[in-house]
């Protein structure tokens, strides 16, 4: 098979299926067998009863398949679903990002990251912003062409020379003939073929009808893709082989494995087993250097950076070497496979994990002594936001073919013919006078003990743009960012366990480079359980406890906090020492009762907030029955006040928007935030 997802095939022994078609499809999935599990999931989301369980099976089932359009629809309706998983937001963004919704994408991503308590998938985030920026007004570097006379409406991929024809692997079935479909994708099993071009080692767009490359080694189950070694008498090629694998269920598995024939006076020789095939792991899309010194394959086995990684084995006579992982510059956490080795050594690949427009993207990295280059995305055309991959130079030219399954094809994968276009030169430019740069700045500080924070998360908004810039603070607290417009700037800073606090830094035009400072320090003001912070500014009519227009800008702020930390708090209100204790009580817990209501309605869950009354029994100064008291002190025992009751960290309450999840200097617009993210700083 040709992709990360068809690394393991498993099938099960026949079972008695329930009638319950969600289960029944379940199994069908367990068995690899996607086509079935569709056809069960299609009915099954029309019933109520089983349709909020179905949409979700139905869009992995797609995403399996690599049918990226069908499962990019169903994860839209299943992100929508209560409850739905964290992964299903990835797996949205991800077919976002393949059909080229990048700006989509990366809010997905953002979504996925903050719901997963993890910053993993936050790199895709940067992806899509290397799309929409810098590459994409880039010039094209090839010019393409799909090789219609080969492909089918199934999955042709994976070119290869020899002796004059064009060899690839193909899954088309002869309909006419009742050829029986692999559950796995609905199509046939993979065979190898060749093609000759119309002109006689000339290869391009126009090739014969294909033809079947061995039946000896075209067996009943997967076959291919294939490579050859220089002098054309050895074929090493891909084969999804039978066996029984070490597993504890007794599951039997199908993994990948590489088999090498010999040419003969009398064809093809029997195919022999690769000496590291294994049933713990799978090996295959074989290459061998032009040189014939090296064979590079894709491998899933242990040791490897995550994923399957490229590895290569030497080679001498019959004799092949140990793998080497190509290493951490090659080799991502994610999928890398379909090595090809130029003429000149460079090394060509596709890959999920390095910066690329989405899915499988071609890359490039140069052979310099024992270690590469960093791998250098292809571009469009070559690449887009669907699966792009195998690679491989016509003999002697700049020119050749590629895989993809990109719209517009002839079926699932097809073969592109390519032609290298030689760009002109760049311009030297003439750069202009540096403009002068303006900054802002400040520190973010603990707001007891005015200790400056590490690890703070400054958000910086450019009201006129809505663009937020992130800025991580250093071990001083500080945090700068530079700016091109005068205008007044919007700084939030914040960090896991603490109250938020923002300020506006006004922004001038100057003839020198300048640093406009914040006019004070951003104090954030650390949560602790049982600590308590009084909530200025509340005031009630007298002998009132409805909340008043004033009142509510204040209980915004403890909205805001509420939603921006995971807390549970106990509002508490207390009265002066005039009147009577009993009346004190009531007055205050019907206080504290008002301004619970309130925040609830601003959407606080109710179990997270409690209303405590304390009347007069905890008064802050000597104001109690008797004293005579001024107003003013009497109004400092007049108060509104929040205590922490209970705290548990991001990570630990799904959904709680964690500031840790941004990185430093990414840029995104303020929608990607919640709306009333900047509303306690205006």
């Amino acid at each position: 098979m040709k992709k990360p997802t068809g690394i393991f095939l498993f099938f099960l022994i026949p079972i008695i299926l329930s009638a319950n078609p969600v289960r029944k499809a379940r199994i069908a999935m367990e068995k690899y067998d996607y086509s079935q599990a569709i056809e069960l999931l299609r009915k099954a989301v029309e019933k109520e009863k089983f349709h909020n369980a179905a949409v979700p099976l139905l869009a992995d089932c797609y995403r399996m398949q690599r049918d990226i359009l069908n499962a990019k629809a169903w994860y839209a309706e299943a992100v929508n679903i209560p409850e739905a998983a964290p992964e299903t937001f990835l797996y949205y963004a991800q077919m976002l990002q393949a059909t080229g919704e990048y700006s989509r994408a990366r809010l997905m991503y953002m979504t996925y990251s903050q719901k997963s308590a993890t910053e993993n998938e936050l790199k895709f985030v940067a992806h899509c912003d290397s799309v929409l920026g810098p590459w994409r007004n880039l010039q094209p570097s090839a010019e393409i062409s799909n090789v219609q006379n080969i492909n089918t409406s199934q999955s042709d991929f994976g070119a290869a020379f020899h002796e004059g024809y064009l060899v690839f692997a193909s899954d088309f079935i002869n309909q006419a003939v009742g050829a029986n479909p692999y559950g796995w994708t609905g199509n046939g099993y993979l065979d190898i073929k060749r093609s000759k071009p119309a002109e006689k080692g000339v290869y391009t767009e126009k090739l014969g009808k294909p033809q079947s490359f061995s039946m000896k080694l075209n067996q009943p189950y997967h076959e291919g893709p294939a490579c050859f070694s220089p002098d054309g008498n050895t074929i090493y090629f891909t084969r999804a082989y039978k066996d029984n694998a070490n597993r504890k269920d007794g599951i039997k598995t199908n993994l990948l494995k590489i088999f090498i024939a010999k040419h003969t006076s009398v064809g093809w020789s029997n195919p022999q087993p690769f000496r590291f095939n294994s049933k713990e792991y799978s090996v295959g899309h074989p290459a061998v250097s032009p040189d014939g010194k090296y064979l590079y394959f894709a491998s899933d086995m242990p040791g490897g950076q995550g994923g399957t990684d490229i590895w290569r084995s030497s080679i001498d006579k019959d004799s092949i070497g140990m793998p080497v992982n190509l290493g951490n510059v090659i080799n991502t956490a994610d999928n890398e496979m379909f090595p090809y080795i130029s003429d000149d050594g460079s090394l060509y690949f596709a890959s999920e994990g390095h910066p690329g427009y989405g899915a499988l993207d071609l890359f490039c990295a140069e052979k310099h002594g024992e270690s590469w280059t960093t791998p250098v995305n292809l571009k469009t055309p070559l690449n887009s936001s669907f699966d792009d991959f195998a690679i491989a130079f016509a003999p002697g030219t700049k020119s050749g073919y590629f895989s993809s399954n990109r719209p517009g094809g002839m079926g699932n994968d097809d073969i592109y013919f390519f032609r290298m276009i030689e760009l002109p030169p760049p311009q030297v430019p003439v750069l202009p006078e540096r403009p002068k740069q303006e900054y802002i700045t400040g520190v973010i500080r603990d707001k007891v003990s005015l200790e400056p924070i590490e690890g703070a998360t400054a958000f910086i908004l450019h009201p006129k743009t809505g663009t937020i810039t992130t800025v991580k603070t250093g071990p001083d607290g500080k945090y700068q960012l530079p700016v091109d417009d005068a205008d007044e700037y919007v700084v939030k800073g914040m960090k896991p366990a603490y109250i938020a606090d923002c300020l506006n830094i006004a922004v001038q035009t100057s003839d020198n480079d300048t640093m406009n400072k914040a006019t004070r320090d951003l104090l954030l003001d650390k949560l602790a359980i049982k600590r308590t912070f009084r909530i200025e500014n509340i005031y009630y009519d007298f002998d009132k406890y409805n909340i008043r227009a004033d009142a509510k800008p204040e209980l915004d702020k403890l909205v805001t906090i509420m939603n921006e930390n995971p807390i549970n708090v106990e509002l508490g209100s207390h009265t002066d020492s005039r009147g009577s204790v009993s009346y004190n009580d009531k007055l205050s817990q019907n206080r504290a009762n008002s301004a619970v209501e309130y925040i609830i309605s601003q959407g606080i869950d109710k179990s997270r907030i409690t209303a405590k009354g304390y009347g007069e029994h905890q008064l802050t100064n000597k104001c109690s029955d008797g004293v005579n008291c001024t107003e003013e002190e009497h109004q400092a025992n007049r108060r509104t006040e929040f205590k922490i009751t209970e705290y548990s960290s991001p990570e630990q309450q799904a959904g709680q928007f964690n500031p840790d999840a941004f990185s430093n200097g990414m840029k995104m617009n303020i929608k990607a935030l919640p709306d009333d993210f900047f509303k306690p700083c205006k």
